[in-house]
């Protein structure tokens, strides 16, 4: 649902509780940057369990963060950040009417709960799940993350911008930040506060002791399952001692009926109420203003944000439809699809960022596990998602674009066959047969790890510690041997099929065929890569001289970046491949 103020609305879900008798709801505040994209999938597991046991809740994005409006830099501050909590919380009294809540936050989610809960009446508990107590120890630990993640060898910070691991903020948010003290606030956040501490790290004493001297009754648990909450999307798992003891704690602190955990709670539960549409602006942009729609695609399982020109404005009769970035949900590494999205609907373009089944808020199938990068059913999400477009949107071509996983997909969608006038592929890691994977599952020496793990020992060549260490026996031979003789296979195999394709003999799970195939038929094909991603080099080897002779045609583009990670985790670099894509799409857009 889209709530709060018009010219700034946030984008949040509503999960009402299944015992309308309880007069108390939930508002959920996430963490920032890195921390939320990996918690996203906690907190929906949350809101489910809090609502089946009778608690209404309230999950939604800050401004300038996530799906809702705004830009991080421009929207985004500490004062916006609680400003966001209480539009949560007047909508969640609003939509539920309870008169009561309890606020429940994450990591800096505590910490914007603490300060909205200043002053107000109607907030009967606080649940703070490895809260940050101090925000310059805070910004500390994500000074640390971007020193140890950039691969720039001098980094160039921009003026008047902090950024982390691929997400930033103002240097002025930055030190507002840095200047909050849980322990020094002039009152107390709730009467009742439970403080989930990790169990392997020290935990916020300092804090509780000056809730207690404010009279507040702190419980304090220190529970597994914060580390795999962190993990990255494709590994995230919803702490579920931590979800357990909340819904304890809260049955306890408002007394209805004791929970039940003697069953599964539905891993994805589609909310009662998601409303659908609100109004966007862009900044910078000659449309100023799109219109943004969640919907479930055609009642399926997949879940999609829909943005397009506002009415009145121009269209071109192109949509594009960007699919996830391995097990991140649709608002991509660093909220790179929220930005290609709103740019170009307001470029005249409708577009979809689509969740696929089991992903971000995507419904999980039947016998299916959560965060599956490569679904089995990922076509049948894309396939769906093509023909709602072209029928509903009423758009005359597709165009699809996606970064590692949703690469994969964009390719596998046009050798299938489906509508695609062109397919743009980010980084991807593999090219055939990934349906069922993870990210990281497969053989022990599949291409993609064979790859990367020959780059590696060809860097490692240069190093005289490294002899010394193969020397002595400290490095794996069997495994260095393993790689070299896979890595020759390859080369060779690379040479044979090149060989085989000239001669016209027909070969199997052949990307050299398929692309030619592909542009054959219309589809103009293009890749971007960070240098020295792994994809790059399968790329050249497995298409070989096609590659160079589809390039030749013009059918084909290939664009390199230096200094990029893999998922363009550096703003400079970001922003040089935002501009070489929004390129690419204009050019593939040219024509109806």
């Amino acid at each position: 649902m889209f709530f709060g103020p018009s010219a700034l609305p946030l984008f949040g879900w509503l999960h009402q509780g299944t015992s309308p008798a309880r007069d108390v709801g939930v508002v959920l505040c996430s963490p920032w940057g890195r921390e939320e994209v990996s918690a996203h999938h906690s907190l929906r597991q949350w809101a489910l369990l809090l609502s089946q046991h009778g608690w209404p809740c309230v999950r939604f994005d800050y401004p300038g963060e996530g799906d809702s409006a705004g830009d991080a830099l421009l929207d985004g501050s500490v004062e916006a950040w609680v400003g966001g909590v209480f539009h949560a919380i007047a909508q969640l009294k609003q939509q539920t009417g309870v008169s009561k809540v309890c606020l429940l936050g994450v990591r800096a989610g505590v910490a914007m709960a603490s300060l909205a809960a200043q002053g107000r009446d109607d907030v009967v508990g606080l649940i703070a799940v490895a809260p940050v107590v101090k925000g310059r120890g805070f910004v500390r630990e994500l000074t640390a993350l971007q020193a140890a993640a950039s691969k720039r060898t001098e980094p160039q910070p921009l003026e008047g911008v902090f950024q982390s691991g691929g997400y930033q903020m103002s240097q002025r948010t930055r030190d507002a930040l840095s200047a909050v003290d849980l322990a020094q606030l002039p009152q107390a956040p709730a009467p009742d506060v439970l403080v989930l501490d990790r169990d392997d790290m020290p935990g916020s004493s300092a804090w509780i002791k000056a809730l207690q001297a404010q009279g507040v009754r702190v419980q304090q648990q220190a529970l597994p399952g914060y580390v795999a909450m962190m993990a990255d999307p494709h590994h995230a798992v919803a702490p579920q001692a931590m979800l357990e003891a909340s819904v304890q704690w809260l049955a306890e602190l408002v007394p209805d009926r004791r929970p039940d955990f003697g069953h599964q709670v539905a891993p994805h539960t589609t909310p009662l109420s998601i409303s659908a549409e609100g109004l966007i602006n862009v900044p910078d942009q000659a449309c100023g203003v799109v219109s943004e729609q969640a919907l479930f695609v055609s009642g399926g399982p997949a879940f999609g944000l829909l943005t397009q020109p506002d009415q009145g404005q121009g269209r071109t009769g192109h949509a594009i439809l960007i699919l996830n970035a391995g097990s991140t949900r649709r608002i991509g590494p660093s909220r790179l699809s929220v930005t290609m999205a709103r740019r170009w609907a307001a470029a005249g373009h409708v577009v979809m960022r689509l969740d696929l089944a089991g992903i971000g808020d995507g419904e999980l199938r039947e016998g299916r596990v959560l965060n599956m990068s490569y679904p089995h059913e990922a076509m049948d999400d894309v396939r769906v998602a093509l023909a709602y477009l072209l029928a509903q949107a009423g758009v005359k071509k597709v165009h699809a674009c996606g970064l590692c996983a949703g690469a994969y997909h964009a390719l596998k969608a046009a050798r299938d066959g489906m509508p695609l006038s062109s397919i743009t592929m980010i980084n991807p890691l593999i090219f055939f047969n990934a349906e069922g994977l993870s990210l990281e599952e497969g053989e022990d020496f599949s291409v993609q790890k064979v790859h990367s793990a020959a780059a590696s020992y060809k860097e490692s060549a240069a190093s005289l510690e490294k002899w010394l260490k193969l020397f002595k026996g400290q490095i794996k031979f069997d495994a260095l041997f393993k790689v070299l003789f896979s890595r020759v296979s390859m080369l060779v195999s690379a040479r044979l099929k090149n060989l085989a394709r000239r001669i016209h003999w027909p070969l199997k799970d052949d990307l050299g065929t398929d692309l030619r195939r592909l542009t054959g038929k219309g589809i103009r094909v293009n890749f971007i890569f960070a240098n020295g991603d792994p994809g790059e080099t399968m790329l050249r080897e497995q298409a070989g001289s096609v590659l160079t002779g589809l390039q030749g045609a013009g059918v084909l583009g290939l664009h390199i970046f230096q200094e990029a990670d893999h998922v363009f985790t550096d703003t400079v670099v970001r922003h040089d491949m935002l501009l070489r894509l929004a390129q690419i799409m204009s050019d593939m857009t040219a024509v109806i």
